[in-house]
């Protein structure tokens, strides 16, 4: 039986008089690759950002791994092992493929950056950056800058950059935006493999339901800050809410 990761109880979020989370009620469980959908306007981003810490939830609670962690900074819940990639790449861009990764794995130590000089030493930080890139599929790249990789392999780095911190959830904000087809499959091949592998349980926000169908387990909607829909990709074809106020024909199709 999977343990539960995350509880979300009565979550409220609102802007004036927009509701952009209404009595949210979630159990997020380990090793479940799970999707959250919804039409602009669904709530999909402030949920994530209540949970991740960047934006205070109105009311209700956050737990994870049974610790209480709605009012916490989002630099302790990294540590806690929740973190979230974002929609706009997020990478130094003059660095190199491998600083970058090398940069959060050295934060998780309570390391800092101007110590790179004196970590020639320091295999174990290296085989963990090394092992992070054979995971994510840029072992060549590693002494290239980032600034010269393609756009996809720049989404590649931000999940491995995430992964440096250890993560035992990690929140991924639609990962194939912006990516041609080859792209997009080798990011969802990614993701797959590194979900399979159980170091990380992955949460995307994504709005596109080729990538949703293929690759959950579980799928979320929200609707005006409300979870209109909870369960398999299956469940949520035949849920008949779903399919009037998004879905619609997509998914009959």
């Amino acid at each position: 039986m999977a343990s539960t990761l995350l509880q979300i109880e009565n979550l409220n979020k609102s802007f004036g008089r927009v509701q952009a989370a209404v009595n949210i009620n979630l159990t997020l469980e380990e090793g479940v690759l799970t999707s959250v959908i919804g039409p602009n306007g669904a709530g999909k981003s402030t949920l994530i950002n209540m949970l991740s810490g960047s934006l205070p939830a109105d009311s209700g609670r956050i737990v994870f791994q049974g610790m209480d962690i709605t009012n916490m900074p989002i630099h302790r819940r990294v540590r806690l092992g929740l973190s979230r990639s974002f929609q706009v790449v997020n990478v130094f861009p003059e660095m190199t493929v491998f600083d970058n990764i090398q940069l959060p794995a050295l934060a998780v130590r309570n390391r800092s950056r101007r110590l790179f000089g004196s970590l020639a030493n320091e295999t174990a930080v290296h085989r963990e950056v090394n092992e992070i890139l054979e995971l994510i599929g840029l072992s060549a790249e590693a002494g290239t800058t980032a600034s010269a990789l393609s756009h996809g392999d720049e989404r590649v780095l931000e999940v491995g950059i995430a992964m440096a911190a250890r993560p035992k959830l990690l929140f991924l904000d639609e990962p194939t935006a912006g990516m041609n087809p080859l792209e997009r499959e080798r990011v969802l091949k990614n993701i797959r493999r590194l979900s399979e592998q159980g170091r990380t349980t992955f949460v995307i926000v994504e709005h596109d339901m080729d990538i949703v169908f293929s690759l959950s387990q579980r799928v979320i909607v929200l609707h005006y800050g409300e979870v209109i829909g909870d369960g398999t990709t299956a469940e949520v074809k035949s849920n008949s809410r779903v399919r009037e106020v998004y879905l619609g024909e997509e998914v009959a199709a």
